[in-house]
């Protein structure tokens, strides 16, 4: 025969084995969170370069500063590609649609073959502030194939088979 206080004890386990379900349905998350029980990472810090960050020269600069300024004359002084910076009454933006990418990807290495075109890519999505997966995925596959071939031989891309 059981004693009293072994009885209650399980009685005890059973309502604690409970509580964690019941609580778990009845838990406010806004209010019952913690959110402000973070670990403290008292890590150092340190703000030096990777040792593998090569620095660029004053030759790549400036060769980066002017094809930026090729591209973004030619297409800035083009009425119809130039439209899609120019903000509508009510301050918005026109949509570029993924044609509208095509053709103006094509008219700038069409209209500047000697530009590489991972710099184009990177410039033109600077100019009509449009993020590079959403540039990259309305591009045409030839156009994807080109970027990636490029990217690889200039030594990206090692264990990748797609860009994003």
């Amino acid at each position: 025969m059981e004693n009293r206080d072994d009885l209650l004890h399980d009685e005890n386990e059973n309502e604690n084995q409970n509580q964690p379900e019941e609580q778990a349905l009845f838990r406010d998350k806004i209010f019952d969170n913690d959110f402000e029980q973070t670990e403290l990472d008292t890590s150092e810090k340190s703000f030096q370069l990777d040792s593998s960050v090569i620095e660029k020269t004053l030759d790549d600069r400036i060769d980066e500063e002017m094809i930026n300024e090729r591209i973004k004359s030619l297409l800035l002084n083009n009425d119809r590609y130039n439209r899609f910076n120019v903000a509508n009454p009510d301050g918005s933006f026109p949509k570029i649609n993924k044609s509208d990418i095509n053709e103006i990807y094509r008219y700038v290495l069409d209209s500047i073959p000697d530009v590489p075109i991972i710099e184009a890519f990177s410039v033109i999505t600077n100019i009509y502030d449009i993020s590079p997966e959403k540039f990259y995925e309305s591009l045409s596959n030839t156009f994807k194939t080109d970027l990636i071939s490029e990217l690889r031989n200039r030594g990206y891309l090692k264990n990748r088979k797609s860009l994003f």
